[in-house]
């Protein structure tokens, strides 16, 4: 099976997730650690759902990040994750902090990767 593009972004941006969430729970708050897991699965998967409904409602759909004839794609897509790894040494540097809204973010950004991964996949089958 060949990964294209989008997918590859996909993935890292899902190990990006992960990764911040794993930090945010090491070295945040115990009790949150509940808190940090929920917030980053319901925000990729609020996206998803959310975006897509307002994607019906607009009558559009939706684009891959990564245009294949387009190199300059590829190179600010790059920006999605790693920006999130990044932000995965902040509760290392600052720790006992509150990171749920920079789960949540990052939670956005990887529902958008999945779904720029799920429109190239479809692009491809037509």
């Amino acid at each position: 099976m060949k990964l294209d593009a989008n997918a590859l972004l996909a993935v890292t941006s899902v190990l990006a997730l992960t990764l911040i969430v794993m930090t945010a729970c090491a070295f945040g708050p115990p009790e949150a650690t509940q808190k940090y897991i929920s917030a980053a699965l319901m925000s990729v998967l609020g996206f998803l759902f959310l975006n897509r409904l307002w994607m019906i409602s607009r009558k559009r759909k939706p684009k891959a990040l990564i245009q294949p004839n387009q190199p300059a794609t590829l190179i600010m897509a790059m920006v999605f994750p790693f920006a999130m790894v990044l932000s995965a040494g902040l509760p290392v540097i600052a720790p006992n902090g509150d990171y749920g809204l920079m789960i949540i973010m990052a939670g956005v950004f990887t529902g958008l990767s999945i779904q720029s991964a799920a429109a190239a996949r479809m692009a491809t089958k037509e």
